[in-house]
């Protein structure tokens, strides 16, 4: 499924896309909406998209400030817009595509269809390129190890033994039992995804926890959760329903 969000600053624009959408691309989700800067940045943040649909012409500015102001957030932008002028800024700003209004079905289509597609050969490349393997082997029992790549060489990491992790930017920082830290060049996401399965929960855009070693909850709008090392970490409202249902049980 594509998580996507739509940031324009026409209410009945937003309503076309996600009628586009869901009546003709059941593969792409919309988890999230905006109609200026602010907002749109929230939701970029909040929802983590893999994709957004961006006006050019918004109440506050433009798209292209969003995207200056975001900086290296891990998402695609098919810009759509009823000008056609601004092709050549968006294609500078690394744009995935152009759609201009009122979108036709059929250039959705081939937009949505080559996103796909970069979406394939990326899940292929990224696994044969990062070499991140989950190892299981019988030692009193399945023991899962995590082995890491980082600037001089690799490391094995027990699952058991990472207390959580914590994105900064493009690198994700591994905090361990024993209060050591290892710092890996790959995404807070590539983890999620890869860790999933074996108890770990992205409570909050910036942290993954291993539940196992949760020690406290607290109550909040988001809450915060208190690990076994003590360190207090935030709990986001929109992550706080699946935390609390897959903590419990």
């Amino acid at each position: 499924m594509i998580k996507s969000v739509i940031i324009d600053d026409e209410a009945q624009a937003r309503k076309v896309m996600k009628n586009l959408l869901a009546a003709d691309f059941p593969g792409v989700e919309v988890v999230g909406e905006a109609d200026d800067i602010h907002s749109g940045m929230e939701a970029i943040r909040s929802c983590q998209p893999d994709l957004v649909f961006l006006d050019i012409q918004l109440k506050s500015g433009t798209g292209f400030e969003l995207l200056d102001r975001l900086g290296d957030e891990n998402v695609e932008v098919i810009f759509v817009t009823a000008y056609d002028n601004y092709a050549l800024t968006a294609f500078q700003f690394a744009a995935f595509g152009y759609l201009l209004k009122p979108v036709r079905i059929s250039e959705l289509q081939k937009v949505l269809m080559r996103f796909e597609e970069q979406q394939r050969l990326k899940q292929q490349s990224r696994q044969e390129r990062i070499k991140v393997l989950i190892e299981s082997y019988e030692d009193k029992g399945q023991v899962k190890k995590l082995i890491v790549q980082h600037v001089n060489g690799f490391q094995v990491l027990p699952l058991h033994e990472i207390l959580y992790l914590r994105g900064e930017d493009n690198y994700t920082r591994f905090m361990l039992e024993k209060g050591e830290q290892t710092l890996v060049s790959k995404t807070l996401k590539e983890y999620e995804q890869l860790l999933d399965d074996f108890g770990f929960y992205r409570i909050h855009q910036s942290y993954l926890v291993n539940l196992r070693h949760v020690r406290e909850y607290t109550k909040g709008e988001g809450g915060t959760v208190t690990m076994h090392n003590h360190d207090e970490l935030p709990v986001s409202r929109r992550k706080k329903a699946g935390f609390l249902k897959k903590f419990l049980g």
